[in-house]
């Protein structure tokens, strides 16, 4: 209930009543497990996060580098499409909590040291271009699809989006792939 109660009405705007309403259970009754609506937001928080890790965590399960990128859009693109709303409500309160900036941090931090290791592993064995910076480049496509899932799935309009998902991610990948070199070095 708290849930959409913030992906309607924003974080600053959403009420500890708004949350009991929702719910349908009494003001009482929601202070009795959390002490405000950021013990609310904390716990909604923590669940996403832990579900972003888990989705982004992926093995070598798949060892072709397209196809493991092309999974880890999809993937990261999911997430988006559940959570993009309540990732907007998150960042509205990190402007003034830093532990919600530090959450947002650790997720894009991780990310991007996972797949900076990948690219150093891709170079190692010849197939990523090697006059490119792994760390650069790993933040600046990470970025890049943060960036559009933001857009694509942001506020909840995804329904009017004029692609589908499966164009979006296999051109994110695609964008990877040839950003990457991979796509000359696997081809010869």
């Amino acid at each position: 209930s708290a849930r959409t109660v913030f992906e309607r009405r924003g974080y600053t705007a959403t009420c500890m009543a708004d949350i009991a309403k929702a719910a349908g259970v009494s003001h009482g009754t929601v202070y009795t497990w959390f002490a405000d609506k950021e013990a609310v937001l904390r716990a909604l928080v923590g669940d996403i996060v832990a579900e972003v890790f888990a989705a982004l965590a992926i093995a070598d399960e798949i060892p072709e580098p397209q196809q493991r990128m092309l999974e880890a859009n999809r993937r990261y693109l999911a997430d988006n499409r559940r959570h993009g709303r309540m990732l907007e409500v998150v960042e509205e309160a990190a402007a003034t909590d830093a532990r919600y900036r530090d959450a947002l941090d650790g997720v894009r931090r991780d990310h991007v040291a996972r797949v900076t290791r990948d690219i150093t592993r891709l170079q190692q064995s010849g197939l990523a271009a090697d006059d490119i910076d792994a760390g650069v480049a790993a933040g600046a496509l990470c970025a890049m699809v943060e960036g559009f899932g933001r857009h694509w799935y942001g506020r909840g309009e995804q329904d009017d989006a004029p692609y589908d998902d499966d164009t979006a991610v296999e051109t994110l990948t695609r964008l990877w792939a040839r950003g990457l070199g991979l796509d000359e070095r696997t081809q010869r």
